[in-house]
């Protein structure tokens, strides 16, 4: 469940290689990122700590400041460096479209889409970075057999064995 602009919205239930995929894919960010940063899944992030109507998200995946204390939450939107979205059925609409915005307005730096297309050859991860000028996401990148990359942080992931079932 999230809370986004005072109403509570119920996730279906996720398949078992959506969780897998993230899992496997947050395992990999966390095995390179530094003391900096702690690597979660589904953790609630507060987008807008708006009184009258908060936005609360909880991504498939969240990197953020080692500051923030791992028994608290929601963890502030300022204190999150990336989050990334693993693409369902059922959650194409919010993940390309509705939850990228929100993120990008609250001042999320990096967002990445895991696409999971059946076929392997569809199986992509799209990197976006968030441009200071618009506020909006570009694009970045498109990734199928590995990411690497300088920002934010050093990583080198090999993609087969995200992907693999």
């Amino acid at each position: 469940m999230s809370l986004v602009h005072g109403e509570l919205v119920v996730r279906a239930r996720r398949r078992p290689i959506h969780q897998r995929i993230a899992r496997r894919l947050a395992t990999r960010i966390e095995d390179a990122a530094p003391d900096a940063w702690q690597v979660d899944t589904d953790v609630d992030v507060l987008l807008d700590d708006d009184e009258v109507e908060p936005v609360e998200i909880a991504p498939d995946i969240v990197v953020y400041s080692a500051v923030h204390d791992v028994y608290e939450r929601p963890i502030p939107a300022e204190l999150v460096v990336l989050v990334a979205e693993v693409v369902s059925p059922s959650t194409k609409r919010k993940d390309r479209r509705t939850q990228p915005a929100l993120y990008a307005e609250a001042g999320i730096r990096h967002y990445w889409r895991v696409e999971t297309d059946q076929t392997a050859p569809a199986f992509a991860v799209y990197t976006y970075e968030l441009d200071d000028a618009t506020g909006a996401y570009v694009a970045s990148g498109v990734h199928h057999d590995r990411i690497a990359l300088a920002v934010p942080f050093d990583l080198d992931i090999e993609l087969k064995a995200v992907r693999e079932r």
